[in-house]
């Protein structure tokens, strides 16, 4: 199997019209032949009329928003269907630069890796100061669960290998999933590695709620002790 039957890009979007077509552009340009999966978590705008207008680009559409992980469970089924055994995950607001993709294909390429993570700089300069502060602690915490030490746990931008995802045990369909995903890759016994990437924030609107999310991240790792 070559590089381009193998990998698959996986974007979840909700209301990113405006940076859905140069995300495209960018990631076609660096890697033109690995296809794209865009999941349109039941946007209001203009989303999937665009997304119609694009070529090439396989589109899965929620009738109505459903939760970040829910959105990348569709991805990894679609991908799957598809006969890709790795997912490249890339949020849609522009904040993961698509010109690493190369990167984390060269580490996970190096063999008996399961993920392959976005690693992004904690300054202040680039990251608000509520965001070093929850991924600092959610960082910790997954590392002490894991025993792996993780750097930036909340960084959507990461390889994964499908192979090893089941999404029926994935009982999350919001923003905890993809610590769930992180977690289950991680108490296995396949490495993982980290790639830097620039941190890049923009004017893009986080869905994320600081107390209740905290909440789910706390249950999930309370209840990650009784996975078989």
């Amino acid at each position: 199997m070559n590089l381009t039957q193998k990998y698959s890009i996986i974007v979840p979007t909700f209301q990113s019209a405006a940076s859905l077509v140069p995300l495209i552009h960018r990631i076609r340009d660096v890697v033109p032949l690995i296809p794209i999966i865009v999941i349109d978590d039941g946007s209001t705008d203009n989303t999937l009329k665009i997304l119609h207008q694009v070529s090439n680009v396989t589109i899965v559409h929620h009738p109505r928003n459903m939760g970040k992980g829910a959105a990348i469970k569709s991805g990894i089924l679609k991908a799957k269907e598809m006969n890709c055994t790795c997912g490249i995950f890339l949020d849609s607001d522009l904040q993961h630069p698509p010109e690493r993709i190369p990167a984390f294909i060269r580490d996970f390429e190096k063999g008996d890796i399961q993920l392959v993570l976005g690693k992004r700089s904690f300054s202040p300069r680039y990251m608000p100061y509520h965001r070093i502060l929850s991924n600092t602690i959610t960082s910790f915490i997954i590392s002490l669960r894991t025993m792996k030490r993780v750097h930036d746990t909340q960084c959507g931008f990461r390889l994964v290998d499908l192979e090893q995802v089941q999404v029926s045990q994935c009982a999350d369909d919001g923003f905890q999933f993809e610590s769930e995903l992180l977690i289950r890759a991680l108490v296995t016994d396949k490495g993982y590695s980290e790639v830097k990437i620039p941190t890049i924030y923009n004017q893009s609107r986080s869905s994320i709620n600081n107390f209740w999310d905290t909440i789910r991240f706390i249950r999930l790792v309370l209840k990650s002790y009784l996975w078989t």
